[in-house]
């Protein structure tokens, strides 16, 4: 519709309801774990902040909220919490578009080649090892 149009009584009646009924629902407690936890990561993340440990919130969550959880498994949601709110915040943006030129485009890496003389990390000695060294 647009903006200029109205809407019938009957199609009001039922947004309203609709709307009514869609907010009732995002009140209720989550289903999984990861989902309550995220719906409490506020809370989570300033009791961290002041210096909180897991254990304490751990102990916490099942005392006030009834999520029952490890420590370790507790660490390992806050982590992907963490790692997938800075995937959101640091989303990459769109390069600008490309500007067709006819200026010849230079290679650095031709003319740079990257570690070429750098070793590949350890690398063991030739032949069989010195018996006198072993342990």
């Amino acid at each position: 519709m647009a903006k200029g149009e109205e809407y019938t009584k009957a199609e009001q009646e039922w947004i309203a309801e609709t709307k009514d009924r869609l907010a009732q629902r995002c009140g209720k407690k989550p289903v999984t774990k990861a989902g309550q936890l995220r719906a409490l990561w506020s809370e989570i993340r300033a009791a961290k902040a002041e210096g909180q440990s897991l254990a304490t919130i751990r102990q916490w969550l099942e005392e006030e909220a009834g999520i029952i959880l490890t420590v370790q498994s507790l660490g390992s949601y806050l982590t992907r919490i963490r790692r997938k709110e800075r995937v959101t915040q640091t989303a990459p943006t769109p390069p600008p578009a490309q500007v067709h030129s006819k200026a010849p485009v230079s290679s650095t890496r031709a003319k740079n080649p990257v570690n070429a003389n750098k070793s590949r990390g350890f690398e063991y000695p030739p032949g069989p090892p010195d018996e006198s060294k072993l342990i």
